[in-house]
């Protein structure tokens, strides 16, 4: 009977987990460039998250700085507290004319931080920035070597572990300018999964319940009387 309960117990834990990961999962269904993760559990049952970093659908916007990334590879910032890796490209200028995300961290060319000071703007598919017919830098799309090696670490940013991989450039990715990279979740797939998550975790707590019942009338039983 201990047995059954602490396997129902472990049962109902591993649900819990998966039912918060659906949770995020939903939370951020229409966050650009969202990417899924996917739960494990070692024989220890801890927990283990594996980024899940398969293509998400490209929405067009007409926006001139709108970007989205077909295929491996990250739009490469700057922040306070170092270099962080995005798939959102829902970018704008600030004051003094640099390319920066919606929380104003500068987006990082081959030169540098990018400036647009031309009138007319576009960019090429493998990153090019183009002002007034002229290529002035290219963005810097990168990926690592292996992609274990990125982090999430929420906003939407990713940090890379550098003992688990190098920083590479992103030959294989193409830019499309006037569109946005959807997130990776599949809403339908997701509220399927958070319903047998319930469901299982009721489950468990039905047969810890039922087991804690059959143990009081077999300790109420061997009672003298």
């Amino acid at each position: 009977m201990l047995f059954e309960m602490t396997r129902s117990a472990q049962a109902g834990l591993r649900k819990e987990r998966q039912h918060e990961l659906i949770s995020n999962h939903l939370a951020n269904a229409n966050t650009t460039g969202f990417k899924k993760d996917i739960l494990s559990f070692d024989r220890t049952l801890n927990p283990i998250l594996t980024t899940d970093y398969s293509q998400g659908n490209l929405m067009e916007t007409g926006n001139t700085l709108d970007l989205a990334i077909e295929g491996d590879g990250f739009f490469k910032i700057n922040t306070p507290s170092g270099t962080r890796y995005t798939r959102d490209g829902n970018f704008t200028v600030d004051a003094i004319g640099r390319m920066v995300t919606q929380d104003g961290h500068p987006v990082m060319g081959k030169n540098g931080a990018v400036t647009l000071t031309g009138d007319d703007i576009s960019f090429g598919e493998r990153g090019e920035v183009i002002m007034d017919s002229m290529v002035f830098d290219s963005l810097d799309l990168v990926t690592a070597s292996d992609m274990r090696a990125f982090i999430k670490e929420g906003g939407n940013l990713f940090t890379l572990d550098p003992e688990k991989g190098a920083e590479i450039p992103a030959y294989e990715a193409r830019l499309h300018q006037g569109a946005l990279e959807g997130s990776n979740i599949s809403t339908v797939t997701e509220m399927t999964h958070l319903i047998d998550a319930q469901r299982m975790f009721e489950s468990s707590g039905k047969v810890m319940r039922t087991s804690d019942e059959t143990d009081a009338r077999a300790n109420q039983m061997g009672r003298p009387a």
